[in-house]
């Protein structure tokens, strides 16, 4: 059942609503209750599920507003036109046109909401009805996600906490694109670790249109590990480093044009300068490019390792304007110890992989840190990317690799 006039009647927390949502709730729950009568889950598995599966209704309407995510609305109009119309709604359209290259050989499929909504609007869920309507579609392939998973990590009640991650639980409750952008990254890594190089490719190019700077970071990764066996020893990585170091530098002006478009796009969207004004009306009139200008890669690279800090740990105190700021500052701060306590705890510091691993991982964040003017945006950006590799990590501490002597240093 899908609604055709979800713009006029978005239902917003009605009985209706509820009657709709809980119908999809019930079949996830039915789909468990299979899986766990073939012991395909234990019993752990199937109480933790039924709660995760529960948690859409508990966020949208709520605990919070859905308006508090506006571009819920968005992926959730676009995926009920084209079920409905088989076109995208008029936003996309425009924005297509607008942002169209190569002489507008881009078709509108290759818009990057258009794009995620006909991979999540592949659940088969009884109802797209509402707002929440994705998130359930979003539930569905999370839990597919963790039946493949276990074929990675052997210890499913360990496998089930990275699940109750407090963030993981937000952005797979809301009808957003981070579900998808996460669990490709996961299995892009693992498969990486698993020396699958086909698969992970396979995985990683629909991130070409979902996130285009996701697939730039993976695809670092997976040059730098197949060409220069960065993941080896010192000397690749070392070569891999200064080749990247060598390249910005020779088309040092390209770069540079290219993050400073960003920057001030990014700060532009984020201005408020009060009394209605405010995005890229704000920043025309009152905004001032020129201070946010890198003039060189020395720059660039300074303010990037500056922000470093303030990426990895946002929302800061004195940035909290919301109630999920205060658990997802605490929740920054546990996931970098937690990946440190991987880590050291499992001898993996001088583990060739693991350092690999966290310098991409560290590139990739200071990247992110020159354009990080909007918290909440780029706690999700953050987050979407530091989460895979936490999972990374942990099937490296608890695979045979770790035991390996030639991926440790003597």
């Amino acid at each position: 059942m899908v609604n055709r006039f979800f713009e006029q009647q978005n239902y917003g927390g009605s009985l209706e609503y509820y009657i709709f949502e809980l119908a999809n709730y019930s079949f996830l729950v039915l789909l468990i209750s299979i899986f766990y009568k073939l012991k395909y889950i234990n019993i752990n598995s199937f109480i933790v599920w039924s709660g995760i599966f529960f948690s859409p209704l508990l966020f949208n309407y709520f605990l919070i507003s859905p308006f508090l995510f506006p571009d819920q609305f968005t992926y959730s109009s676009e995926l009920m036109s084209l079920k409905t119309h088989g076109v995208s709604i008029d936003f996309i359209e425009v924005q297509a046109r607008t942002r169209s290259i190569f002489n507008n050989l881009i078709t509108i499929s290759l818009n990057p909401i258009t794009f995620s909504v006909k991979l999540l609007g592949l659940a088969p869920i009884p109802n797209y009805m509402t707002v929440t309507s994705l998130a359930f579609a979003n539930k569905f392939f999370l839990f597919l996600s963790f039946l493949m998973l276990k074929i990675f990590f052997k210890n499913e009640n360990i496998l089930l906490l990275f699940f109750l991650i407090p963030s993981f639980l937000l952005y797979t409750s809301l009808s957003l694109r981070e579900t998808i952008i996460i669990l490709i990254g996961i299995f892009f890594l693992l498969n990486m670790l698993r020396n699958n190089y086909l698969i992970s490719l396979v995985l990683i190019l629909p991130l070409i249109i979902v996130k285009t700077q996701v697939f730039a970071f993976f695809a670092i990764y997976f040059i730098g590990r197949l060409i220069f066996r960065a993941h080896k020893n010192f000397y690749g990585l070392i070569i891999f480093l200064s080749s990247i170091l060598l390249f910005v530098f020779i088309f040092e002006e390209i770069v540079l044009q290219i993050v400073n478009y960003y920057r001030i796009g990014f700060a532009a969207e984020d201005m408020d300068f009060g009394n209605g004004i405010y995005g890229y009306a704000a920043f025309g009139e009152y905004g001032d490019a020129e201070s946010l200008t890198l003039d060189s890669m020395f720059d660039l690279i300074l303010v990037a390792a500056i922000g470093l800090p303030k990426i990895l740990l946002m929302p800061l105190p004195n940035s909290w304007t919301n109630i999920f700021y205060p658990v997802q500052f605490l929740e920054s701060i546990f996931l970098v110890s937690l990946y440190l306590f991987i880590a050291i705890k499992n001898n993996l510091l001088r583990n060739h992989e693991f350092i690999y691993l966290s310098a991409v991982l560290v590139m990739s964040l200071m990247l992110y840190s020159l354009l990080a003017f909007n918290e909440g945006t780029f706690i999700r950006y953050r987050f979407s990317l530091f989460l895979p590799f936490v999972f990374a990590i942990y099937y490296l501490a608890t695979s045979n690799q770790v035991d390996s002597s030639e991926n440790n240093i003597d």
